[in-house]
């Protein structure tokens, strides 16, 4: 229960390890949950109730779908974890709102076609998002900074 809490935590640092741990779990979670929507949720969604929404798999979504919770449920972490890598290399936290972009974009493109999210815009976050995974893949040093 405590690796689940200091997951959500912004105070201290993390090792480069511990963040690239995270983001291939995230993914096989995220594409787990868009699988179990596609096959089990999507065909079934009138059989459960006749007020929701059906689609058949493939087709455009509507509604909240498991991959969508997940994806907002690995947001909060995955800027946690950015702003205690950032914190490794002694900056503020802050720093890590350069994933914000990306995220929201991505979101944009995947989930809600009618904000017509394009490729530059997805260029244009990819590059504001350049500095951060360059704190982030960079190793820290090991000497105690002001986050710890």
């Amino acid at each position: 229960m405590k690796k689940l809490t200091r997951l959500y935590s912004f105070a201290g640092r993390v090792k480069r390890a511990k963040f690239l741990q995270f983001i291939p779990l995230a993914l096989g979670l995220w594409l787990l949950a868009a699988w179990v929507d596609e096959t089990w949720l999507a065909p079934n969604l009138c059989l459960i109730n006749e007020n929701w929404i059906c689609y058949l798999p493939g087709e455009v979504r509507e509604g909240i779908t498991l991959d969508m919770a997940v994806f907002a449920f690995a947001v909060l972490p995955f800027l946690a974890l950015s702003a205690r890598r950032v914190h490794d290399h002694d900056r503020s936290g802050w720093w890590a709102l350069l994933g914000l972009p990306l995220l929201i974009v991505l979101a944009g493109f995947l989930y809600f076609p009618e904000w017509g999210v394009g490729y530059t815009h997805m260029a244009a976050a990819a590059v504001i998002f350049l500095p951060l995974l360059y704190w982030i893949l960079r190793k820290g040093p090991k000497e105690p900074n002001r986050y710890g």
